[in-house]
């Protein structure tokens, strides 16, 4: 399970830091390895070597390999490239068969320093003493260091050149990956993991070659299996002789240390019906999701890991909500709203849960996201029946009265115009005598369209009860809104309304009352419109009056 477990960490060390952690690869090897300088000090020594000489831990560093007979094979010559047994002498001052296989290791520094040398130093003492000295030390050694070394290693190791291409990879390796050796070769890192992961593979690599040094990160690959899995891996690039930039040399360190825990928390995961992801903290890519939260999002698991988590939020608004709330020190945020978007860029509604956390040295945001759309629509849907008339479908009273005074409110603030009429159906007891309620009823569903055609998309219409409606104007004067009280008057007018017997026109009148100082309130703006609207139904009906002071 691809659950976090080391921390991504860009060496900015020097050369020989750099060389020193990949030296540290060799360290599990079962073979003996040490890098000495060209005059035969030892600059490093594996375990396997330090037990070979009879050394304690460290004990290696800092001492001559002409201590341990090691640099001239003994009194009969030099050791030699091709593997042949000589005595060397341990630390106890006994004496064992070994071969040793060299090859240059250039270190970047300057003078005698700079050229170093790689020695892997073979135990063949119980194989020599059981032949009397007739084995075939040639074989020990026939394979050119490097492969050998790799081919050790219970480490998948991998052998890189300067174009990315892989040139070497050991048994370890194929069998992570479940690719042979002979098909890894010339292959490059978009063969292992997707575009955008295999992207950052190759800028860690360029780096490398250009800048030498190290590097070690967290990364996903698929395994054999077919599953993702996040690992550690450990990079150093090499020179050729000239001292050019060769290639790169890289460890690949699975997180085993954790799987028995990983696999029981994975099945706890796969279970939940809420979608689960963890992210890391300084990138935000993601290094596991659940199957419910792949289903949520629309893709694969695989295509998921390594995406970045800020790429599914549907408004980058919500997204910095979320993240100043990571950030104003509560660590965490809890049931928020927020819609997310799926890989058909679809929307859908999420409580969105995020706690941040530490595992295994890595900082991580642990998410999880329940789909919430069916219920907020259905919340939606009673919030919206809750503040409409269920006749007409337009605002009813309460709600009116709330969105109205917002607007008058923010009329004050801004000291800009606004203006109320009150719209009243005329002789609508006669048309319900007439034609009956089940008409009356149609007809003011038609006042309430014909309203709504005319008047703009922020203007606010509601009805006040029976056959009475109100409308409020944002920005407009009396006289602005007398305009289009006219034009409202006009259509309906014009309305044709069918009943059972034929179609039928209704008329109505209008009284407008605009906004008048800065203590204004809704309610005394209203009743001005009701004294101007008695006057048009005075003055004959299907009119529009003005409110003036004596009304």
């Amino acid at each position: 399970m691809p659950v976090p477990g080391c921390m991504v960490m860009m060496s900015g060390r020097g050369v020989d830091d750099g060389r020193e952690t990949a030296f540290s690869a060799f360290d599990r090897l079962p073979v003996g390895v040490c890098l000495v300088t060209a005059s035969g000090i030892i600059h490093h020594a594996n375990p396997a070597l330090h037990d070979l000489l009879g050394c304690e831990a460290g004990g290696l560093p800092g001492r001559s390999l002409c201590e341990f007979a090691l640099d001239h094979g003994g009194p009969g010559g030099a050791a030699q490239e091709t593997g042949q047994a000589f005595r060397i002498l341990r630390n106890d001052g006994s004496a064992r068969w070994v071969t040793v296989a060299e090859r240059p290791w250039d270190s970047g520094a300057d003078g005698d320093a700079g050229m170093q040398r790689l020695l892997t130093v073979t135990d063949v003492d119980s194989l020599y003493r059981q032949t009397g000295g007739a084995i075939d030390t040639a074989a020990c050694t026939e394979k050119p260091v490097v492969d050998a070394l790799l081919e050790a290693s219970p480490v998948p190791l991998f052998v890189k050149d300067a174009a990315g291409q892989y040139i070497a990879v050991n048994h370890a390796f194929s069998r992570l990956t479940g690719i042979a050796r002979d098909e890894m070769l010339r292959q490059t890192a978009f063969a292992l993991t997707g575009p955008d992961m295999a992207s950052q593979h190759v800028g860690h690599d360029r780096d490398l070659l250009e800048h030498d040094g190290s590097v070690r990160y967290e990364a996903p690959i698929c395994t054999a299996e077919g599953a993702m899995r996040m690992v550690n891996l450990t990079k150093t690039a090499f020179h050729d002789g000239s001292g050019k930039p060769a290639g790169i040399v890289g460890a690949i360190h699975e997180l085993t240390e954790a799987r028995p825990n990983e696999e029981r928390l994975e099945a706890i995961l796969e279970q939940s019906p809420i979608g689960v992801s963890v992210s890391r903290r300084d990138d935000g890519r993601i290094i596991f999701v659940n199957t419910r939260f792949a289903e949520l999002i629309g893709l694969p698991r695989e295509k998921l890991i390594g995406s970045r988590a800020r790429d599914y939020y549907l408004d980058s608004h919500q997204r910095l909500r979320v993240l100043e709330r990571l950030r104003g020190g509560g660590g965490g945020v809890t049931n928020m709203e927020v819609q997310f978007k799926r890989a058909d860029g679809s929307p859908f509604w999420t409580l969105f849960t995020v706690n941040q956390a530490v595992i295994q040295g890595m900082a991580v945001n642990l998410a999880w996201i329940y789909d919430y759309t069916e219920r907020r629509s259905m919340e939606e849907a009673l919030r919206d029946m809750a503040s409409r008339d269920p006749l007409t479908g337009i605002y009813n009273r309460r709600s009116f009265m709330d969105m109205a005074r917002a607007q008058l409110a923010r009329a004050h603030r801004f000291h800009e115009p606004l203006s109320v009429f009150v719209l009243d159906v005329d002789h609508f007891k006669r048309i319900n005598d007439t034609f009956g309620h089940a008409t009356g009823d149609d007809a003011l569903r038609m006042v309430a369209a014909g309203c709504q055609a005319i008047l703009r998309e922020y203007d606010i219409l509601g009805r006040l009860g029976g056959e009475e409606f109100v409308v409020v104007l944002p920005g407009a004067t009396a006289d602005e809104s007398r305009v289009v009280a006219e034009r409202v008057r006009r259509h309906l007018a014009r309305m044709p309304i069918e009943a059972t017997d034929g179609t039928f026109r209704l008329t109505a009148s209008i009284g407008i009352a605009g906004l008048e100082g800065a203590t204004d309130t809704l309610e005394r703006a209203i009743h001005r419109a009701d004294l101007a609207l008695y006057r048009a139904k005075h003055l004959g009906r299907n009119r529009v009056a003005v409110f003036e002071p004596g009304m």
